[in-house]
């Protein structure tokens, strides 16, 4: 009876883990790299639960991998560190020291190598004999190291991640570049629960550590059993969370701004006379099912992104890259700018570049740089790129434009109020940098 309950379970837990791994690699393109790292923490989880399936249907089919996956347990707690640490972050990519996480299971890989090169009746020996002594199977005692110092180890290691996860978790708060996000604080409380339900695994660990040498055959088949519930629920749980598993944003969540950090977009300079009708292009608004006011959800996410991380200074800046970082799926994001912004995305980056140009122009730095260089330091990719940029947002040529901001300057160091009108009327708030004072 219960070998057919463990038979069903770890079954169940493999499937849905191998679909939650799909669907985070190729079904899911928000945030590739903490996906990733949720993958690692999921596929140590759906080794261990075909690991447990092997041994109880084909222990001779298990003597083929047959150690293999252990390395994976010291993956898992770093891994779920990691992942929570870069949704709260917004990070992109592995930091140099981020691979010292890893270490343990390295260590314990190299530690296997001659067990993985024995032979296959030597392996199917030792499975045997854990069918005779399952006691043996917390042992981890097929390396160099003594029977019981990788599960200390593995006690240490993961009371050690879960501390330092729910303290990251408690240290982030609602408040991220000046603005209070609610759904990161939903995102957070699905985080913890998924973390707690990991968390059980260890309270069983330490159960067994201490209790080992009276620990009977029964114990290890609830202790199996334990393991197998826990890691069955924590891809059940994936599956009722779309916001972590399909990278499906709630509709319903509200942006609340901070005082003063507020960003002004081009389309609102435009309100206030910034540009002439005109000067607008008419472009064909995107097609989408939700309304105007859905849309402006977007907004606090968009502009507190150009805000902070300033990503139309990459050159070949694309509305699939944005789309990625910010986490607005891309077909929203261009019905946000069609709709809401009235502008492309083309148009939308330019102009931002040309406000960084702007609001830098005064930089000691910048009076070094060729008409190329200030184009290529702001993002364009050539010099006729940042002409028709410059020509259809002001009407002017580069060189006109570069002018005027000098002229611009050298009035305001004079206290001469008698700008150009096209300047003063696109004076926009630095909202890239800290204000820089003249």
């Amino acid at each position: 009876m219960i070998n057919n309950l463990l038979l069903i379970l770890s079954l169940s837990g493999v499937a849905l883990g191998s679909i939650a791994c799909c669907i985070l690699l190729f079904s899911n393109n928000r945030r590739m790299y903490a996906n990733r790292l949720l993958v690692l923490m999921l596929f140590a989880f759906v080794n261990i639960l075909l690991v447990t399936f092997l041994f109880e249907w084909n222990p001779g089919f298990y003597a083929y991998i047959y150690r293999f996956p252990s390395p994976l347990l010291y993956c898992i707690f770093p891994a779920a560190y990691l992942y929570i640490r870069a949704l709260i972050y917004s990070e992109s990519s592995f930091r140099k020291k981020d691979f010292l996480h890893f270490l343990l299971s390295v260590l314990y890989l190299t530690e296997m190598l001659p067990h993985y090169f024995s032979s296959y009746e030597y392996r199917l020996s030792m499975i045997r004999n854990l069918k005779d002594h399952p006691v043996e199977l917390i042992s981890l005692n097929d390396g160099f190291l003594p029977a019981y110092y990788h599960l200390s180890l593995l006690c240490v290691q993961t009371v050690c991640y879960l501390i330092a996860t729910f303290s990251l978790l408690q240290k982030s708060g609602g408040w991220k570049g000046g603005c209070i996000l609610p759904y990161k604080t939903k995102n957070r409380s699905s985080m913890k629960i998924l973390v707690s339900v990991s968390g059980v695994i260890i309270f069983s660990m330490l159960i067994t550590l201490i209790t080992h040498q009276a620990i009977s055959h029964n114990d290890i088949q609830a202790l199996i059993i334990t393991y197998t519930v826990c890691i069955l629920s924590v891809n059940v749980y994936l599956f009722f969370q779309p916001a972590l598993l399909y990278g499906i944003s709630q509709q319903k969540t509200t942006f609340l701004p901070r005082a003063n950090s507020y960003v002004q977009q081009p389309h609102e300079r435009q309100k206030q006379g910034g540009f002439n009708n005109e000067q607008f292009h008419q472009h064909e608004v995107v097609q989408d099912p939700l309304p105007v006011s859905n849309l402006e959800i977007y907004k606090p996410v968009l502009e507190l992104y150009m805000q902070s991380n300033a990503p139309f200074l990459k050159q070949g800046y694309s509305i699939y890259n944005l789309s990625r970082e910010t986490g607005i799926p891309q077909h929203h994001l261009s019905a946000l700018l069609n709709r809401v912004y009235k502008m492309r995305f083309t148009d939308y980056i330019n102009e931002m570049r040309i406000c960084y140009i702007k609001t830098h122009f005064n930089n000691n730095e910048w009076e070094k740089l060729t008409l190329e260089g200030i184009a290529k330091h702001a993002g364009f990719r050539s010099r006729t790129t940042f002409f028709n940029a410059i020509k259809k947002t002001c009407g002017i040529t580069p060189s006109a434009f570069l002018a005027e901001l000098k002229k611009q300057s050298n009035s305001v160091y004079s206290g001469n109020d008698n700008l150009s009108p096209v300047y003063r009327m696109n004076e926009m708030p630095l909202s890239y940098e800290k204000n820089k004072e003249v």
